[in-house]
């Protein structure tokens, strides 16, 4: 994000919008407008390219969160699941296949520069994987041959009109809806806080496209939007820096509107900790919530409020409810966003609920950059304060599973990745299982994504690093039978980097996309940057897939499952 002046404000109600309730920021009220703009755009293939506007290399700002004027609690010694881990099963399969997605040649090329971070991100669908980066997108086909682009990624908004045409500022989405076979291109243009939205109007991610823009943060500043499918809505979720009030904010976007390029409601709610100061002042400090994404054509019950959630280290974040800080025990927080666009106050945003989690440590070097590369490497970024992108449920038969992920510090500012699977969502959510990984080597192990198949079988994609080994991108599992907690299907690389990165401000990230293909619901497909070169600004990507061999494959069959 771009720095902004502080100011605390009042909700602000759009032009032709109408709000409900008092201040939304300062209380659970939801406010409500309409897209500023929709039309529909011509087939990609057929929007002529622009060419590139040569400049220097940059970096896409985060907004960076001071935490009670940066005091924080003392490290872990050790994390405490770490020596729960178990005994290895066997190796990961092998990845199925594995090519490369964009790269900063790309955007030099395209764009007329370079940037960092990649911002890697992108879904697959029947038959393309869509990939979508800073500040670039590429339609691939499953064997990895492009069919279109790489292409500037505002590129599906030319010819649109205002910020979603002439910015192409980042933080991009690319998502799949497999209940609709449709697709989802998102970026921000953060100084007005839009959101530009596109949905494929047909299952080809190459054709035309309903286009939409959203003021969802008046005044600017919708930092690292995150989106999730969910049957009644697309929910997102942004960090917003209006002032030293710091909040997320949550938004629900009218789905079934959407899918048939009509006018479209926006419901958002500000979520602010219950000092109402945010992140410097006493109390809570709610950061990197993320909305849950639907994995599978098993939808939630009908009527299930989407998800909103977040790992919460109660020493780092200033403790739970301005309470003491618990050293024996941290948490994970959800919220349930219930929207009714029939009647927007109706529209409720519940929680936080408290998940309890065995003791993790969000501290790693007190929030800055300490990855280690192989000289001559730069230390590289970890955001460990953030749940990492995206956390994954999925209904297996009535039992509801959500997954979630962060980078935490395992004991002498080593970062490795706690994950957790909770349950029971529809009454009082419960950890039923969790982890850390972090093998006991010298391996730092962040940036993670991870994803379950549909017989209930985990992978976990990171980014690898030491200082004897070139940032690489590895991934690990769990069959649904291995032991509570573990991941005894061993590391396997889906590509060992071959240089490291150097002068490129210890960018790294800042997120990365484990995702399922809804073809077979057993095949997992993951992309995460890594430097097959020394050099600066100089990042590559990586696309790949793999499967267990013991996944049971569903038969589709005119939208009806037959096993």
């Amino acid at each position: 994000m771009k720095p902004g002046t502080l100011l605390l404000t009042a909700a602000v109600v759009l032009p032709g919008a109408w709000a409900l309730g008092a201040d939304a920021t300062n209380g659970p009220k939801p406010v409500v407008s309409y897209d500023i703009k929709h039309d529909v755009s011509p087939p990609l293939r057929l929007i002529p390219v622009a060419p590139p506007r040569p400049g220097p290399n940059r970096q896409i700002p985060l907004g960076r969160v001071e935490r009670k004027n940066g005091i924080y609690p003392a490290p872990l010694l050790e994390d405490p699941l770490l020596r729960g881990q178990g005994a290895p099963a066997a190796p990961m399969p092998p990845p199925l296949v594995s090519f490369d997605g964009t790269s900063d040649d790309d955007n030099a090329a395209v764009i007329g520069f370079r940037v960092v971070p990649p911002d890697t991100n992108g879904d697959v669908g029947p038959n393309h994987y869509v990939q979508f980066n800073n500040l670039i997108f590429e339609i691939f086909n499953k064997s990895g041959t492009s069919v279109f682009g790489p292409v500037a990624g505002n590129t599906p908004w030319a010819g649109f009109g205002g910020p979603c045409q002439t910015n192409n500022d980042g933080d991009p989405i690319a998502l799949y809806d497999q209940l609709a076979d449709r697709w989802i291109l998102s970026q921000f243009s953060i100084d007005e806080g839009t959101q530009c939205v596109a949905v494929s109007t047909t299952p080809d991610p190459t054709g035309s496209y309903f286009r939409y823009a959203f003021l969802v943060t008046p005044g600017g500043q919708n930092d690292y939007p995150k989106f999730g499918l969910w049957p009644d809505a697309y929910y997102s979720s942004y960090r917003r820096f209006p002032g030293s009030s710091f909040r997320i904010v949550a938004a629900a976007f009218d789905r079934a509107q959407m899918l048939a390029g009509a006018p479209a409601q926006m419901v958002t709610f500000n979520i602010v900790p219950p000092s109402g100061l945010g992140c410097l002042g006493s109390g809570d400090c709610y950061d990197g919530i993320l909305p849950a994404h639907l994995e599978g054509m098993t939808p939630p019950p009908a009527g299930a409020p989407g998800l909103f959630v977040t790992a919460f280290d109660d020493e780092f974040n200033q403790g739970s409810g301005g309470g003491t800080p618990n050293p024996a025990q941290d948490f994970y927080k959800i919220w349930r966003f219930h929207v009714d666009f029939a009647v927007p106050a109706n529209s409720t945003l519940t929680g936080p609920i408290n998940v309890a989690s065995a003791e993790f440590d969000e501290n790693l070097c007190g929030g800055n950059p300490c990855v280690p590369q192989p000289a001559p490497g730069e230390i590289l970024d970890h955001l460990s304060f953030f749940t990492m992108y995206r956390p994954s449920y999925r209904n297996l038969g009535g039992i509801e599973s959500l997954l979630v992920n962060n980078t935490v510090n395992v004991g002498g500012s080593r970062a490795g990745i706690r994950w957790a699977e909770i349950r029971n969502l529809a009454t009082t959510p419960s950890l039923f299982q969790s982890g850390t990984h972090a093998p006991a080597d010298a391996v730092h192990r962040w940036m993670g994504s991870m994803a379950m198949d549909v017989n209930g079988n985990i992978a976990l994609g990171f980014s690898a690093s030491s200082t004897s080994l070139f940032p690489s991108i590895r991934y690990v599992g769990r069959l649904a039978g291995d032991p509570a907690g573990t991941l005894p299907q061993t590391e396997v690389d889906l590509i060992a980097g071959a240089g490291v990165q150097t002068g490129s401000f210890n960018r790294w990230g800042d997120y990365s996309a484990m995702s399922v293909d809804e073809s077979d619901e057993c095949t997992f497909w993951y992309t995460t940057e890594y430097y097959a070169n020394t050099g600066s600004f100089d990042f590559k990507t990586r696309i790949g897939s793999f499967r267990f061999p013991t996944c049971i494959v569903p038969v589709q069959l005119l939208g009806f499952t037959v096993e």
